[in-house]
């Protein structure tokens, strides 16, 4: 395990999902770049990069509103299509080697959640394909919560839950919006970018 991710002596460990314990940006920007091709819009991959702590309605409506477009359906119904098309490349999702270091090093040592803005059905259609799909003591969502990142509700629901003060969780997050929910709960954070 790298230096720079070791858990420090945490009580409790929080990592996103999506693009800190799985790469999934390129299952991810598939499923939404086939979703809105259905209303004519090229959505680049560059920009969907700069995004990725979003929600999916999030990422819509912000792109939306960036380019001044109309769209022919809901973004909920949107949404749900990018929901399909990722569903049926799920099984293709890996881990990063270098959080499932940090993932194996602490599992039954640790207690650990999954706090991501991602929804429930993504995440339990991933895990099974995932070498530690068993490790983890909670599993929290956007599903979960009022607001998403970049408000602080996920990871200081997955605390309470846990039973941990939030200053004793460390946070793994691999977006500015995920660190930024990290800091708003009060809880240090390590940014993975760097080791992936």
């Amino acid at each position: 395990m790298h230096d720079g991710l070791s858990p420090r002596g945490a009580t409790c460990l929080l990592f996103d999902w999506d693009g800190t314990l799985v790469d999934s940006q390129t299952a991810n920007y598939r499923a939404m770049a086939k979703a809105l091709a259905t209303e004519g819009i090229d959505l680049e991959q560059q920009w969907f990069d700069g995004r990725t702590g979003l929600s999916s309605a999030e990422m819509i409506a912000s792109f939306v509103s960036e380019r001044s477009l109309r769209l022919a359906r809901p973004i909920p119904e949107l949404v749900a299509e990018r929901d399909r098309h990722f569903l049926s490349i799920a099984h293709t999702v890996r881990p990063h080697p270098c959080i499932r270091d940090v993932v194996d090093y602490a599992a039954g040592r640790i207690p650990m959640a999954i706090a991501s803005g991602s929804t429930r059905s993504m995440i339990e259609a991933t895990l099974p394909h995932q070498p530690f799909h068993d490790a983890f003591d909670l599993i929290i969502t956007r599903d979960d919560v009022a607001r998403g990142k970049p408000a602080p509700d996920i990871f200081l629901t997955a605390a309470r839950r846990l039973r941990v003060a939030p200053r004793d969780c460390l946070v793994y997050e691999d977006s500015d919006e995920g660190i930024a929910a990290a800091e708003a709960a009060a809880m240090p954070a390590i940014d993975i970018r760097p080791y992936r």
